[in-house]
C-alpha cells in the first residue's frame, strides 16, 4: 500500500489523479537534470525563502518539499479555494471518497505528500504518513501523531536509548514543522493568483501550531479515545 492515489474532479474539467509513493527515495536535483523538458519554477529553488531550520548545504539547488508539491500547486494555481470537487482516494484496496472544497482536499493530499518528502524536517512524519487518514479531524491526526510517537519512544527505549514520554520532542518538532509550513506558504504567495493551494497550507500551519502551543490541552480532550486500564 505504498501508493496512495488520489484523483480530484471538479465540475468543470477532466479528473486529475496523483499518486504519492510514500517510500519514494528522490535526489531533487537529479530529478530537474535528468529531465531536459522540465522545467522547474523558481519558487522551487531552496535558496527562495529557504526555511531559517533547514539543514540542507547550500550546494543543493531545490527544495526537495517544494519540488515534491509543484506538480499539485501548478494544477491548481488558478482555482479558488472555496470550488466543489469530488475526491477519490485509493490505498489498497481501500477507497475513500468524498464531496468537499478544493482547499480541504488539498490540504490533505499536500500533507501526505510533504509529510513523505525528502525535507529532512517533514519527513520526520513519514511514519505516519504509511497510514495515511484521508480527510482528518485535529483530534484523529493528533491521536495517530502522538500515538505513533509514543510507539517510537518506546522501541527507542527498548532497543537502549533514552525514551521521552513528556512530548518535549513532539512539541519541539511540531515547532520546526510549524517554521516550514510558513516558509511554504511564503513560496506559495509567490507562486499562485489564486487561494486554493495557499489556504491548505494555512490550514496546515493551523493543526500544526495547535499541537505545538497547546500539546496538554489538545491531549486532555482526547481522554475518551484513550485505553484505559484497571489497576
Amino acid at each position: 500500500m505504498s501508493v496512495i492515489t488520489y484523483t480530484l474532479s471538479l465540475q468543470h474539467g477532466e479528473p486529475v489523479r496523483f499518486a504519492v509513493d510514500t517510500e519514494r527515495t528522490v535526489d531533487s536535483d537529479r530529478a530537474v537534470d535528468s529531465d531536459p523538458l522540465r522545467k522547474a519554477p523558481p519558487w522551487t529553488l531552496l535558496s527562495h525563502h529557504q526555511c531559517p531550520n533547514c539543514p540542507l548545504a547550500a550546494s543543493q539547488r531545490y527544495c526537495p518539499a517544494a519540488l515534491d508539491i509543484e506538480h499539485i500547486v501548478e494544477s491548481f494555481c488558478h482555482v479558488n479555494s472555496h470550488a466543489k470537487v469530488q475526491v477519490d482516494v485509493q490505498m489498497g484496496d481501500r477507497q475513500h471518497s468524498k464531496e468537499t472544497d478544493i482547499q480541504t482536499a488539498l490540504q490533505s493530499l499536500l500533507g501526505l505528500s510533504l509529510a513523505t518528502s525528502a525535507c529532512p524536517v517533514l519527513s520526520q512524519m513519514k511514519g505516519p504518513g504509511r497510514l495515511h487518514m484521508p480527510f482528518a479531524t485535529v483530534h484523529e491526526t493528533l491521536f495517530r501523531m502522538v500515538g505513533a510517537y509514543f510507539v517510537g519512544q518506546y522501541l527507542k527505549g527498548q532497543q537502549g536509548g533514552v525514551a521521552d514520554f513528556t512530548l518535549d520532542s513532539l512539541s519541539r518538532m511540531y515547532g520546526e514543522v510549524q517554521t516550514v509550513n510558513r516558509h511554504l506558504k511564503r513560496r506559495l504567495d509567490d507562486a499562485v493568483s489564486h487561494d486554493a493551494n495557499i489556504n491548505a497550507v494555512v490550514s496546515l500551519m493551523s493543526v500544526a501550531m495547535l499541537v505545538s502551543f497547546s500539546l496538554d490541552q489538545q491531549l486532555s480532550e482526547l481522554h475518551p479515545f484513550a485505553i484505559h486500564t484497571g489497576g
